[in-house]
């Protein structure tokens, strides 16, 4: 008698994805998200959609590492700050980390930041090794938590700054006298940024840190270069460069130092989220940020129908509507049926939120990167 023939058993795709999720959730290793990224404002309407394309939602990844570096006095703690407090709005908890010893619960009271302990941690260290192991033990825990089944809360790390970390060598060099430079710091920072980088992405934590930046002349064309190695480039999804010139208002007194304030340059360096671009923007001493400055770039006549600001004349067409004929130096705004010169539009009453919605789309189309159909159209 012939031998039966055994029949093949099938194991489905569903079965392999469930086999997957149930090794990743014991392994935690990060399958995919659920939900989309989300972004915190850095309460300037056009840095946010340097980063992130978007004036409305935009900002810093609520998933990734992002830093803002440059030389000194170039806005760096001040962007820190609009983003913890623009954080704590969104419920986040907010883990300041200080390695300057430059920041106080006053300086952060300042900036309208809540620093009840419900709300914030502030902490001073610039020893890499030692926040290293703090980190990654907090990190453990919450994992820890989360296979539990706890529900954890929403947390930003803020790091101001990376210059300013050391390392125990630098430390034990010292205390011997010896004066030579230490070629395990940037390893250790590197190193410091590769243990937690995964954890951050499993537990959905941000982090913003900034970072100061020299000028590398070894190169025939001398190149502003982050300090503490490439670690923290490798890891952050978005490295903003900022440079600085002076703000001159005409209100400056004899006891100002020839300004009012800074006008900053912002240039993405690595961004995946936008096209790397550069904006300006401004940071008054006496006022701080007017977050509608740089808005006026994309006021332009050809978007004077969806928006109703231009910089132009008005002009009454022969169909009822309105158009906007440039010439002069006037800005023409059409809910307002009035001409404003330029210093006089960063209100919100001129960019009321049907402009900035109005607005967004045509931003989010300019900082977007373009996409296989565009390419295949251009090309052909």
């Amino acid at each position: 008698m012939a031998k039966k023939k055994a029949t093949k058993k099938t194991f489905s795709i569903t079965q392999m994805s469930d086999l997957i999720d149930d090794i990743s959730e014991k392994t935690e290793i990060i399958i995919e998200r659920d939900e989309e990224t989300e972004f915190i404002s850095t309460g300037v309407h056009v840095l946010d959609a340097l980063i992130s394309k978007s004036i409305l939602k935009g900002g810093v990844a609520d998933d990734r590492l992002t830093i803002f570096a440059g030389e000194p006095a170039t806005g760096k703690s001040y962007i820190m700050y609009n983003v913890a407090r623009n954080a704590q709005k969104a419920g986040y908890y907010v883990f300041f980390i200080d390695t300057e010893h430059s920041v106080t619960k006053q300086t952060l009271l300042d900036f309208k930041i809540d620093t009840s302990p419900e709300k914030l941690k502030l902490v001073s260290s610039n020893n890499i090794e030692k926040l290293k192991m703090t980190l990654v033990q907090y990190f453990d825990k919450l994992k820890s938590m989360k296979k539990d089944g706890y529900d954890i809360p929403k947390v930003i790390i803020l790091l101001d700054s990376i210059g300013q970390l050391a390392s125990e060598k630098e430390k034990a060099d010292a205390l011997e006298g010896k004066n030579k430079q230490d070629m395990t710091r940037a390893k250790s920072i590197k190193q410091m940024f590769r243990v937690i980088n995964a954890d951050m992405g499993y537990l959905g934590i941000p982090m913003v840190a900034s970072n100061h930046t020299y000028m590398d002349t070894t190169s025939f064309f001398p190149t502003q270069i982050m300090a503490g190695g490439k670690g923290a480039e490798y890891t952050a999804s978005t490295i903003v460069f900022l440079t600085k010139a002076k703000l001159k208002t005409g209100n400056e007194d004899e006891l100002d130092l020839g300004s009012s304030g800074l006008i900053i340059t912002a240039k993405a360096n690595k961004n995946r989220f936008a096209r790397p671009k550069k904006i300006k923007f401004e940071i008054n001493h006496a006022y701080g940020t007017n977050s509608y400055k740089g808005l006026e770039f994309f006021c332009t006549p050809e978007h004077f129908e969806k928006i109703g600001i231009a910089k132009g004349k008005k002009v009454d067409k022969d169909d009822g509507t309105i158009g906007i004929n440039p010439s002069g130096t006037r800005w023409y705004v059409r809910h307002l049926d009035k001409s404003f010169y330029e210093k006089q539009l960063f209100n919100k009453e001129v960019f009321t939120k049907d402009v900035l919605d109005a607005l967004d789309p045509i931003i989010v189309k300019y900082f977007s990167y373009g996409s296989q159909e565009e390419e295949s159209a251009a090309l052909s």
